[in-house]
């Protein structure tokens, strides 16, 4: 029975596979919006805010020859692009802790096979953790230096070695 659910799972994700890999979809992409989601009011007292994120993002962006685009330019480039940064937290106060998510994605125009032009998304990263006391801000901040490490590193490497 569990080979069974096994293959099933794999038959269901088969029409999910794209023509092009996530990395592969970055090509090129060395301009982009920037989004970061407001933060629910949990993050307030543990000094993590919208602002702070939108700041390391830009500055980590910039630093590495990433051009930020304004909503207007977003929506005159061809492909439309966007980083998307969003993260939930929820503050368990008997155990003292933090249960947060992270999102970071690319989004950006794609092709149907029926021609028509849409919004997809192209390249994601998540991650779910927990934490104590004050090192929320700095542990959600990390992760999302993180994935946008790994952006940064999928735009400079299909850049330089995908074929073109």
């Amino acid at each position: 029975m569990r080979k069974f659910w096994m293959l099933w799972t794999l038959l269901l994700a088969l029409p999910c596979m794209g023509d092009v890999s996530e990395t592969e979809s970055l090509k090129g992409l060395d301009e982009i919006q920037l989004v970061v989601e407001e933060l629910p009011r949990e993050a307030q007292p543990l000094k993590l805010t919208k602002g702070l994120l939108e700041l390391d993002a830009t500055r980590q962006l910039r630093d590495n020859k990433i051009t930020l685009l304004s909503v207007s330019e977003r929506l005159e480039h061809p492909q439309r692009p966007y980083l998307y940064i969003n993260c939930n937290l929820l503050y368990i106060e008997k155990l003292n802790l933090t249960s947060f998510s992270i999102d970071v994605e690319v989004h950006q125009r794609v092709t149907l096979e029926t021609g028509e032009k849409a919004q997809g998304l192209t390249w994601a990263k998540s991650y779910l953790g927990m934490t104590s006391g004050d090192i929320v801000a700095e542990r959600v901040r990390e992760i999302v230096r993180d994935f946008l490490g790994e952006y940064i590193e999928a735009v400079t490497v299909s850049e330089d070695t995908l074929p073109g």
